[in-house]
């Protein structure tokens, strides 16, 4: 069903006042508990007064009725509700959104709520917010009839979705920069080094920007071509450590069934301590099949010929196959599975290694508008020859947790602040190699379809990279 046609059904379907996504129930939504229960002749009295103004078409008289109520009962749940569901009618939707989610924040477990914040989102053009209410709201066992419209939303969203775009900016504490030693020395070809302050761990604290757009204008039918750009940059002070990336992407995309597909042209580089670093420029190959609505897997294999600008020895072709899972629990939460593993060739082969990660994610939101995630991680490199100087081969292993937490309550215009804390510790075969991370965040976001496991596989490439540059400041022990 298209777009116009959906809309269309939604707007017969207000106007008769019954069918989901649009009736006015004659009671409270399902799982919605409201502050003051109504009981009274008097108070059902306006709850039945406004919904039958609002069936007849006469919002502006509804909307007085519930003022009046909410002028005596501010917090009364259904009052909110019909008065939201008046926004939905009048076109209003940024209202609707804003009205649903206050009553979310007390009651993140209200299915039919979160369905209308859905279509609110979903008639604002907001659509990757409006199938992540979706995938909740399934998650809730709604009626068989609701999950077949839902399920028609969601082929929309998936056809219509033509533009998305996240910004982040946040004040980054980290206690180890360069992901730098705390060792003090060293031992090359069995003689002792002192590693220089540049080569230990540094702290500090910077600003981290991160934003990206994409653009998928219609080509065919079922048919987009997406145009993408990203960059994410850490500033400090100084410049020995600031860090920034730019990518760009292009490429058909399919949509058939339960299928997502898209073959992509690639290129990225990268800048540290205000130098060029390295470049490379290859192809991705993405699918996301949905199992149901709520279910959906993603994974990506991608092919780069990577050229490093002050370390000729790296260079080398880099192919890597990255797989993330998302699965709505219930109405207010959800767990995601992420992992990858990549294959990196230099030509000098100490440098030519293996690598993987898995990470384990755990989404809810809470009572008093708090939400969570959680997410623990593993990841590991082993490497194919011993580096020269150290006569053993490099093997790494990490682990990582990280907490993100925030506040429904606290939203600037479209921006969501929260604070973010990631913990790392890596063990190596050679102790250079080895480091303890921790970073705090304060963060003001703006996010659109994201893209997690991507992100988390570039971290994991940045750990590398910070880690060998060690190696440059070594002096002799005398």
């Amino acid at each position: 069903m298209g777009l116009l046609s959906l809309r269309t059904a939604l707007a017969g379907a207000l106007t008769a006042g019954i069918a989901f996504l649009a009736g006015f129930a004659p009671a409270p939504a399902h799982g919605v508990p409201t502050t003051q229960p109504i009981r009274s002749q008097s108070t059902q009295a306006w709850d039945d007064a406004a919904r039958e103004l609002m069936n007849q078409g006469r919002l502006s008289e509804a909307a007085a009725i519930l003022d009046e109520r909410l002028a005596a009962a501010p917090s009364d749940v259904q009052a909110n509700f019909l008065k939201g569901m008046i926004a939905v009618a009048k076109g209003n939707q940024r209202q609707a959104i804003r009205i649903f989610r206050s009553i979310l924040i007390d009651h993140p477990d209200a299915t039919r709520v979160r369905l209308e914040l859905a279509r609110a989102f979903f008639l604002a053009k907001d659509y990757a917010n409006a199938l992540r209410q979706f995938q909740f709201a399934l998650a809730g066992n709604p009626p068989a009839e609701v999950v077949a419209n839902i399920n028609k939303y969601v082929a929309s969203i998936r056809d219509a979705k033509s533009l998305s775009y996240n910004f982040g900016f946040a004040i980054a504490p980290d206690t180890n920069l360069n992901t730098g030693s705390s060792a003090r020395e060293v031992t090359l070809f069995g003689l002792p080094f002192d590693l220089s302050e540049d080569a230990r761990h540094r702290s500090g604290v910077g600003i981290a920007i991160e934003t990206g757009a994409e653009w998928a204008p219609r080509i065919g039918k079922g048919t987009r071509l997406r145009l993408g750009v990203s960059g994410q940059r850490r500033e400090y002070s100084g410049s020995n450590f600031d860090d920034m990336t730019a990518a760009a992407y292009a490429g058909p995309r399919l949509v058939s069934g339960r299928w997502d597909l898209s073959l992509l042209g690639t290129a990225y580089k990268r800048w540290y301590g205000g130098r060029p670093y390295n470049q490379a420029k290859g192809g991705r190959l993405e699918a996301t099949y949905y199992l149901t609505p709520r279910l959906g897997i993603s994974g990506a294999l991608a092919a780069q010929w990577v050229n490093y600008r002050r370390a000729r020895e790296r260079d080398g072709r880099l192919i890597s196959l990255n797989a993330a899972a998302f699965h709505a629990l219930t109405s207010s939460s959800a767990v995601t599975v992420k992992g990858g593993i990549s294959r990196q060739e230099a030509r000098t082969p100490a440098y030519a290694n293996w690598s993987g990660f898995l990470a384990v994610g755990y989404f809810r939101d809470l009572p008093k508008g708090f939400s969570i995630y959680v997410e623990p991680s593993l990841s590991l490199a082993r490497y194919d020859e011993a580096l020269l100087g150290f006569g053993r081969k490099r093997s790494d292993n990490s682990q990582s947790a990280l907490i993100t937490l925030l506040n429904r309550h606290l939203v600037l215009t479209r921006f969501t602040p929260r604070i973010s804390y990631t913990f790392t510790r890596q063990r190596s075969s050679i102790p250079l190699y080895a480091f303890k991370r921790s970073r705090d965040g304060w963060a003001w976001i703006h996010f659109w379809a994201p893209e997690a496991f991507v992100h988390r596989g570039k971290y994991y490439l940045h750990c590398i990279w910070f880690a060998h540059d060690a190696k440059r400041h070594l002096s002799r022990n005398t």
